[in-house]
């Protein structure tokens, strides 16, 4: 029977690229799906956790350093690591070049961070024999960066510039690293959308992401990760239903361009410091998302609210639902959480993958009546 699969969803709060890799091959092994470098980047006073750990703030900071092109309307509130101290305190940036120039003057550096990490990947996986492990590239669409630094329309506005240069990033990556990379494409500005939208309106959600896709000029071996979002351990969507999310994401495979391969979707089912509901009804959703054959679906419900035997029974309801193995992941990157709480949760992690549940259907113990019967409520 081979093994449940693990999904590291990208960041990790550790010393250095190396340090995330190497723990997460010990504890993990070959129950990782793909492997990220920990997302970390250099370690400096106002970022003691790495400057890649604040997710787009990397993309967003370089930008307002470039004061040739960019105004800051509203400088930043951070907190001592350096990420914004909520949502509204996100520094607020005016472009000084029209959309049609503004690729010119962007640069993100994922190619680089790709270059640092990849030939260290690709030591520590010949150390532990994995040799069909791949390296794992997270990335933002234009959208999600464009969203979080500039005034709403303006965002709109600006997506495409922000997706041009993110592809041109990627294009090197894939045409360096082909077949042995997966790129993660992250959404929590799309998904926020799509719970902010009527239902109709979904494709209006998605069209960052077909415009970065389109843009790849290779064949590639692209992850989803939906997003609620976790600065602080804080969610910016309140996911009162899964509804929202399961129709973006059909939205999102139903219009999936074939030249890329669509590796694994993956649903958040925890809202930062709020864990998993246990009440099964809610999650009921989840046997109407479709995926393409041999596309893994990954289910993001591993939280430290929850107990290890709380946890089997979740994946029992979710196996059940979907009739089939799911990969097994936290709602979010751990990057930006203490690091004894992130080793706890990626052995929470590994406790769960090695379950040897069959996936039965069951109501979970100790949940009320009430709960039962209101399955809205997230416990």
């Amino acid at each position: 029977m081979s093994a449940r699969k693990t999904l590291l969803v990208g960041s990790l709060p550790f010393a250095s690229e190396e340090a995330a890799m190497s723990h997460a091959l010990h504890v993990l092994g070959d129950h990782l799906f793909c492997l990220p470098d920990g997302e970390i980047g250099e370690v400096t006073p106002e970022f003691p956790n790495g400057k890649r750990a604040a997710w787009v703030m990397t993309a967003i900071n370089q930008c307002s350093a470039d004061s040739a092109n960019w105004e800051t309307v509203r400088p930043a509130v951070n907190d001592a690591n350096g990420f914004p101290a909520d949502y509204h305190t996100v520094q607020r940036l005016r472009p000084r070049r029209p959309p049609a120039e503004m690729h010119q003057h962007l640069r993100f550096g994922y190619d680089d961070f790709f270059r640092q990490s990849y030939p260290i990947f690709k030591r520590l996986r010949d150390q532990h024999g994995l040799s069909n492990l791949k390296f794992q590239v997270g990335i933002p669409t234009g959208l999600g960066i464009s969203f979080s630094m500039l005034a709403p329309i303006t965002a709109l506005r600006y997506a495409d510039a922000f997706n041009r240069r993110l592809a041109h990033e990627v294009n090197h990556i894939l045409k360096e690293a082909g077949e042995d990379v997966v790129i993660q494409i992250e959404l929590p500005g799309e998904l926020a959308m799509a719970y902010q939208l009527p239902g109709f309106l979904v494709q209006l959600a998605l069209r960052s992401v077909w415009g970065l896709l389109n843009k790849l000029e290779y064949p590639a071996h692209i992850g989803v990760h939906l997003c609620l979002g976790d600065l602080n351990n804080k969610a910016l969507i309140h996911a009162n239903a899964l509804d929202k999310m399961v129709n973006f994401s059909n939205a999102l495979v139903d219009g999936w361009p074939s030249r890329h391969t669509l590796e694994y979707v993956h649903y958040p089912l925890a809202e930062a410091a709020a864990p998993p509901t246990l009440q099964p009804e809610y999650y009921q959703p989840l046997q109407r998302a479709r995926l393409p054959d041999g596309t893994q679906f990954i289910a993001g419900f591993v939280h430290e609210g929850r107990s290890p035997k709380e946890h089997q029974q979740l994946l029992s309801i979710i196996e059940g639902i979907r009739g089939a193995k799911v990969g097994v992941a936290c709602s979010c990157g751990l990057g930006r959480r203490p690091r004894t709480a992130a080793e706890s949760l990626i052995g929470l992690m590994k406790q769960a993958a090695s379950d040897a549940g069959s996936g039965g259907s069951w109501q979970l113990e100790g949940v009320s009546e009430q709960e039962r019967v209101n399955p809205s409520q997230k416990g």
